[in-house]
């Protein structure tokens, strides 16, 4: 079943509370894989190519320590972050990553070079109330 089917709807006050919640996840994950604010830096975009061309070794799971770093140095605490399962809404060989925010959740995931997969995305909890099964 579809992963999004399954998940509570939100208020608008509760979606709004979560889509703020995932501009700050956004932004800590950005911290991980250094993706570019804008405006963009040159120094930002060096850095950028050079993690390009030199990506980094580590494994899936040094990958997920250092998300869940960033998100709880960002002063989020209900965090889940690993590779991903068959249950998850993110390709097999990603890094899945959940943060509760209020009511809702901010679901998203890296692929498998440990780049940020796009926005992640404000979402009602599963039926368990968990963020991820």
């Amino acid at each position: 079943m579809d992963d999004k089917l399954r998940r509570s709807n939100l208020t608008s006050g509760q979606r709004a509370e979560a889509e703020t919640a995932a501009d700050a996840v956004d932004a800590a994950i950005g911290q991980v894989t250094l993706e570019c604010a804008e405006p963009v830096s040159q120094e930002c975009l060096a850095e950028e190519a050079r993690r390009r061309m030199f990506p980094a070794t580590g494994s899936p799971e040094q990958t997920a320590d250092r998300v869940r770093q960033a998100l709880t140095a960002a002063g989020f605490t209900d965090i889940v972050v690993r590779p991903s399962g068959p249950a998850d809404p993110a390709p097999r060989s990603a890094i899945v990553y959940a943060v509760r925010a209020g009511a809702g959740c901010v679901v998203g995931h890296l692929d498998g070079g440990a780049r940020s997969a796009g926005q992640p995305q404000a979402v009602g909890a599963l039926p368990h109330g968990r963020c991820l099964a």
